[in-house]
C-alpha cells in the first residue's frame, strides 16, 4: 500500500515537471518566433495571439534554416563570389527580408558571415584533401573575392589566420604519418 501511494506520488510529480517544463518551452518558442518576426523582443501579446499558430510559425521558420542549410550543403552556391541573398531567396522561392531574419536568428550571423563560413569550411576541406594548396589558390577556389576577404574571414571563423592553421595541419598530418 505504502509502495503504491509513494508510486502515484512520484507520478504526480514527474506529470507537474512535465507540464511546467511544456510550459516553459512554449513561451522561449514564442519569444523566438517575436525574435525573427520583429527583431528584439518586446513586452506584449504575441504575434498573433493564438500560442499554436505561434508555435506553427516558428516551426515554419526551422524548416527554412533547415533548407538554407540542406541547399548550402548539397548545392554549394557559395562557390560563386557573386552569390547573394536574392539568388539564395529565389532558389528556396521565399522572401529576401524574412530569409535573411530567419539566417540570422538561427545562425547568429549576417548573411555575408553566414555564407563566408561556408566559404571557409569548404577551403579547410580542400587543403585536407590537397595540403600542396597554397592560401590564395584556397581563396580562389572557395568563392572569395579576394585573398584579403578570405584572410579576414578566416580568422573571423577559425580565430588564426590560414596560413598558421594550414602549418599546424601540415606538421599534424606528419607526426601522423610517422
Amino acid at each position: 500500500m505504502n509502495l503504491l501511494l509513494l508510486s502515484l506520488g512520484v507520478i504526480g510529480v514527474l506529470a507537474v515537471a512535465a507540464a511546467v517544463w511544456l510550459y516553459l518551452r512554449l513561451r522561449k518558442l514564442k519569444a523566438q518566433h517575436r525574435a525573427v518576426q520583429n527583431g528584439p523582443a518586446r513586452p506584449s501579446a504575441s504575434p498573433t495571439g493564438n500560442a499554436a499558430t505561434d508555435f506553427e510559425m516558428l516551426a515554419i521558420d526551422q524548416f527554412l534554416y533547415d533548407k538554407v542549410c540542406r541547399y548550402m550543403t548539397e548545392h554549394k552556391p557559395f562557390l560563386v563570389e557573386s552569390f547573394s541573398l536574392q539568388d539564395l531567396a529565389n532558389a528556396l522561392y521565399t522572401n529576401r527580408v524574412y530569409l535573411s531574419k530567419t539566417i540570422n536568428h538561427y545562425s547568429g550571423k549576417n548573411f555575408r558571415q553566414y555564407v563566408n563560413y561556408y566559404r571557409v569550411m569548404y577551403a579547410m576541406d580542400l587543403f585536407r584533401n590537397n595540403m600542396s594548396l597554397r592560401v590564395s589558390e584556397m581563396s580562389e577556389l572557395s568563392g572569395f573575392h579576394s585573398p584579403t576577404s578570405f584572410f579576414q574571414s578566416f580568422r573571423l571563423v577559425m580565430g588564426e589566420a590560414p596560413s598558421e592553421w594550414c602549418a599546424r595541419v601540415r606538421e599534424k598530418y606528419k607526426r601522423k604519418k610517422r
